[in-house]
């Protein structure tokens, strides 16, 4: 599918944009579909994945499915790409720095992630960045408005870098619904307005928009944000044994 790259500027406002978010929050499925879509409308993409904190699904797994589609992928140091250790990749700063190239960062979950993020504050300060906390309020330490504002100031600290809005991720996977995407944004937008930064837009799995359209439409006007139809490309070993 082509996207039209002005479509994506709804949802790409810096031309590095950065993903964090607490474990399950889903930033690594965002962090490829945000890199498959820029891709599509014709952009030339880095993909950075320094999230190496032992995590279940990274998007350097994804490595030889990007780089077909001309998606450059970066993580650790030669050698170490499936090692959870800090070792990562001296190329990291020059992809930053490449101004013919858009870049998606995905980070560590939680606090902890963001420390090593901090570690390339000073390059994305020059480049500009976008810093997108992503929620997804069915996780732990994400379920009310004050649980969320926290872990933003906690990877804002961490990191030494400034959150500029919050991306709702609301779902449970193959349960998914409209009706959760909207409960989760209501708690998404209360914390927003808490950290005085906006909500750039929604996440919902293609397959749930196109059943439930018309109750999308609805959500999308009431919150007035838009929504970024996203493809399950990452199944957790539950789902992949189910559709095998």
């Amino acid at each position: 599918m082509t996207h039209d790259f002005s479509e994506m500027e709804l949802f790409r406002k810096a031309r590095v944009t950065v993903l964090v978010g607490a474990f399950g929050s889903g930033k690594t499925e965002l962090a490829i579909n945000f890199a498959m879509r820029m891709n599509d409308a014709g952009r030339e993409v880095a993909l950075v994945d320094i999230d190496i904190l032992k995590p279940m699904f990274r998007s350097r797994d994804k490595r030889r499915h990007l780089s077909e589609k001309g998606i450059r992928v970066v993580s650790s140091v030669a050698d170490y790409e499936d090692a959870d250790i800090p070792a990562l990749s001296p190329a990291i700063y020059g992809v930053i720095e490449d101004e013919s190239l858009d870049v998606v960062i995905d980070v560590g979950g939680d606090d902890d992630g963001a420390r090593i993020l901090g570690r390339f504050r000073n390059v994305l300060e020059r480049a500009g960045y976008e810093m997108l906390y992503v929620v997804n309020t069915r996780r732990p330490f994400s379920s009310t408005p004050e649980d969320i504002a926290n872990m933003v100031l906690a990877v804002e600290e961490a990191s030494r870098l400034k959150c500029t809005a919050l991306v709702s991720n609301t779902n449970l996977g193959s349960e998914s619904s409209v009706e959760l995407a909207k409960e989760g944004l209501d708690i998404t937008q209360q914390a927003a307005e808490t950290l005085r930064i906006p909500v750039r837009f929604a996440v919902i799995e293609k397959g749930v928009a196109d059943s439930s359209r018309a109750d999308l439409v609805n959500m999308l006007r009431t919150y007035g944000v838009p929504a970024l139809e996203m493809e399950r490309t990452i199944l957790p070993p539950w789902e992949g044994i189910a559709q095998s």
